[in-house]
């Protein structure tokens, strides 16, 4: 009779054990798939650094037989990112964003300064014509892949106040800083002849991809506009710019030069609000 009493309180406390273990997890499983958002986004790169013509717009390069088309300093990009909301105005996220990014600069923007071409003439003794000769202005095109974490912060209370009025609330004005890792091919050619200058993830002296591309750390800081045109989904208009920790991006190691490289992103996209589970009916 105690055996069965005991067996009995057991099975019981067991069950009770497993149905509380399983709501808990629930419960967990909900908290944690709360107020997440995905979106996607895609827009035109503008780098900045020692391979770039104007300081305050955008080149491009036309009118050469041996290229198939114009050559721009815009290029394209695109991003997907993982949002978490912490509070209110408080939210990190996780970016992974895609493109290439270019630039070119003409001989007269190089008076003055020492061009950084390690197989050009002279000592290296490279002839006219060869790969690594330089004598002219010069292009690169550096394609990426980069992943970010973020940490966002809606300034639209604050803006408010500081303007003394009111924004509507289907519209948030976010900040963003954080840090990325970026892997990155970088080609730089001669500008007039696509002549092989240098290189970052291809191989010596060629325009063939290496086994290996380069990686380097980032410093990110942007703004996003978001509005909010029905329930869950938002338009985002993005400007966000990346800082390198080196000066390897357009393949260029100039003295005096711009130091470490910088792009920006300008893009356009869309957020949407993944639907919290409904537990109602379990």
């Amino acid at each position: 009779m105690n055996n069965k009493l005991s067996i009995t309180i057991a099975i019981s406390v067991l069950s009770f054990s497993l149905v509380s273990a399983q709501e808990k997890s629930k419960i967990d499983l909900n908290e944690m798939l709360k107020d997440w958002s995905i979106g996607f986004s895609y827009g035109q790169t503008q780098f900045d650094g020692d391979i770039r013509q104007y300081d305050y717009a955008s080149a491009e390069q036309t009118g050469l037989t041996y290229q198939d088309s114009e050559f721009k300093e815009l290029r394209s990009a695109f991003s997907l990112s993982l949002e978490k909301e912490i509070n209110k105005n408080t939210s990190i996220s996780i970016e992974n964003v895609t493109g290439d990014f270019a630039g070119l600069r003409r001989p007269n923007e190089y008076v003055g300064y020492k061009v950084y071409a390690p197989y050009s003439n002279g000592s290296s003794g490279v002839l006219p014509g060869s790969p690594g000769y330089f004598n002219n202005g010069d292009k690169f095109v550096t394609s990426f892949n980069e992943t970010d974490i973020l940490l966002n912060y809606n300034v639209s209370s604050s803006i408010s106040k500081l303007i003394k009025k009111e924004i509507p609330e289907n519209i948030s004005i976010i900040v963003k800083v954080g840090l990325g890792y970026n892997v990155f091919r970088s080609l730089r050619t001669d500008l007039y002849t696509d002549n092989y200058i240098y290189s970052f993830g291809y191989d010596e002296l060629t325009k063939n991809e290496s086994n290996d591309a380069v990686s380097e750390s980032v410093f990110v800081a942007g703004a996003k506009l978001k509005y909010e045109f029905q329930k869950g989904m938002s338009l985002l208009l993005d400007y966000t710019v990346r800082v390198s920790n080196s000066d390897k991006w357009d393949s260029s190691l100039m003295e005096g030069g711009h130091g470490k490289d910088r792009f920006s992103l300008l893009s356009f996209g869309l957020a949407y609000e993944i639907p919290e589970k409904d537990n109602t009916k379990d």
